[in-house]
Parts: structure tokens; sequence; C-alpha cells
């Protein structure tokens, strides 16, 4: 099946076409390895699924300076951006000090959270465009296309990079932080696995507080939590650890050694399991094509693990190697019989059988 969709775009029209084996897709987005490819799209680092079950929406970590958008994923392989214009301006969320929406021309969404409720949710949007801060829009489903309204953001404190989200039942948000955006040491620390980055919580009530006990992490990345709320699951990216919380009053930490740079965490789609992914080469090997032009990083490869909460057990979904062109990848999702794996440098996102 090949899809093209036509958004307005700031300066003209943006045209997305894609879709492995489609008659317009590039010849190297060709299936490889096991793997197909939905291509057109750039830098996907954060994938969720929408109510309905039929619709993806992906992040876009687009680099300084550069416009981002949501992508918005068919469970058949078409794909669009969301276009700003798209996008109702509203109120009523966040924090006090929230000067107003975004700068949609460098809108960098990267990490995502959501709260679904009734026929929508919330979704909320880690941002380093314009500003390091927590994005919130409300999400209305007619059918199966989201409707979006921006509702607020919470500016992020000068010492954080903003990473990745969870929301606890209490309100309370737990956000991580890969770096401190001041220290000029931060890669050195990150790729020797040092202590950099932090763990902390946001709420209307008590602002930005440090959970206890945290500061010894090393690239805080991804975050799930517990339906309760009591246990709190961090990838520490750079110290290649699963952390898991006990949020007590003084909350207990345990870490699991995984030995490798794992990323993003979501639950399986039963809630029973989590899916850990992220690459196969070094942390300094990630930052390398970080700061590259590169459109792909293959070379950076991808892993997908699933880690059983109650037996502690790690078990491999998608083995790491390298799949085709699409490397540094961040994490998968289940969407249906599928495994949907994101990346922070590509153009396309992979998708394998499970």
């Amino acid at each position: 099946m090949t899809g093209q969709f036509r958004v307005k775009a700031a300066g003209g029209a943006l045209l997305v076409s894609l879709w492995a084996g489609g008659a317009m897709a590039a010849e190297d987005c060709a299936p490889a390895d096991g793997a197909r490819f939905v291509c057109g799209v750039n830098n996907v680092e954060d994938l969720v699924l929408l109510p309905g079950g039929n619709t993806v929406i992906g992040s876009d970590l687009s680099g300084h300076g550069h416009q981002g958008h949501f992508w918005l994923f068919d469970v058949t392989g078409s794909v669009r951006a969301i276009d700003p214009s798209e996008i109702v301006i509203g109120s009523g969320d966040g924090d006090a000090s929230c000067p107003g929406a975004p700068d949609w021309s460098i809108f960098e969404p990267h990490g995502l959270s959501f709260e679904p409720h009734g026929d929508g949710g919330r979704l909320i949007a880690t941002n380093h465009g314009g500003r390091e801060s927590l994005e919130i829009f409300e999400v209305a489903m007619k059918g199966d296309t989201p409707e979006l309204t921006w509702t607020g953001c919470i500016p992020a404190p000068e010492d954080q990079w903003p990473d990745d989200l969870w929301v606890l039942p209490d309100g309370r948000m737990v956000v991580t932080s890969l770096w401190d955006p001041r220290d000029e040491g931060r890669f050195e620390k990150l790729m020797k696995g040092e202590p950099v980055g932090g763990l902390t919580t946001w709420s209307a009530n008590e602002g930005w507080k440090v959970i206890p006990g945290t500061e010894g992490l090393s690239g805080p990345n991804g975050v799930v939590a517990t339906p309760d709320g009591k246990d709190v699951y961090v990838a520490a990216w750079s110290g290649q650890q699963l952390v898991h919380i006990h949020m007590d009053e003084t909350p207990a930490i345990e870490t699991i050694d995984v030995g490798y740079p794992v990323d993003n965490l979501n639950w399986s789609a039963d809630g029973k399991t989590i899916l850990m992914g992220g690459i196969t080469a070094s942390v300094a090997d990630a930052f390398a094509c970080f700061v590259s032009d590169n459109v792909n990083c293959p070379e950076l490869g991808l892993r997908i693990d699933r880690f059983d909460p109650v037996t502690g057990q790690i078990t491999e979904v998608v083995a790491g190697g390298i799949y085709g062109q699409l490397g540094a990848a961040t994490g998968g999702i289940e969407v249906g019989d599928e495994i949907w794996v994101g990346t922070f440098r590509g153009d396309r996102i992979a998708i394998f059988e499970r």
C-alpha cells in the first residue's frame, strides 16, 4: 500500500510519501532482516498508541532550531505530519508560569506520555524547541483521527533537559533529565557512566522536587510507573541500568545492570511487562551520531527486550543487531501483533512481527 498526504506547512506544502514496498518508497526502505519500515519521517524518538488501536502518534527530535512535528501513523502504514495550524490553542493546564503556546517553528517534541480518558486523553510531550518544557495537549478522537488542543505548559528548571515523563495517580509527574544543559562536562560524564542528569517530580502544589537517592544515576531517560504509582521504573541510559524505585516517603532504589544503553520504557498492551530498548553501540558512538549531519545511523543498531516486574527476568524480543538503515533505536511499543521501534536519528521507524 502506498500512502500520500499533503499538509500545509510554514512556507508551503509539505508532501510526505512512504510505506515500505510502495511504488514511491525509497529503495533503501525495502524490508530488511525481518523488519519493515515506514519512511519519510524525522527522528521519531517516542511512540504512543492512541485509543481505538488504529493510530499511533510519534515525536520528532528535530534538532536545535529546526521545526519538529507530531507524526500521525495509521496502522496500515501511512503517515503524515500534524501541522501546527491543526492544533487548537486553549488554556487551563500546566503551571501558572507558562508564557503561552510554544513557537511551533522550532517545536521539538521528544518524550511522550499519554493518559487515556473517555474517547481521548491527555498527551504530554517534553520539548526542547525554544524552551525546555513539558507541553500539554488534550486529544479528542474523531474516529481514528486525533484532534489536538494545546492546554498549557510546565517550564523546566534551568538545570534540566527533560527527556521523558510519567503521570502518577496523585497527579504528580515523574520527569527524567538526561543531563544538566549548563554542565560543560555532561557529555564526558555520560560517556564514562558517571552521575549526570536528574529525576524529579512536579506537581501544581509542590513544584519541582528531586526524588531522594537518585542523584547518583547516570543519564535518566525513559520512565514508567505502576497504576498505583508505588513503583517507578527508570532507564539509566549511560549507566546501562534499569532502575526500580519504591516511591515511599524515603524511596528505596534497586538497580539491574542490562549491559547496553537502555532508552525508552513502555508497558506492554496487557500491562504486565515493560518493553525496553536502545542501541547496541556505545554511548560515545551515540554522541558521534547525535552531533553529526547523518540522516540515519544504522551502525548504532537496535535491541528490544521485555522486563517482567514480578519475576525480574529480562527476555529478548528483537535481537540486538543492525536492521537495514534503522539504527539509533530508542524503544518499542506493541501495536496489535507488531512491535514498532523509534529512533533518535532516522528517516523511518521499524516494524517487527511478534
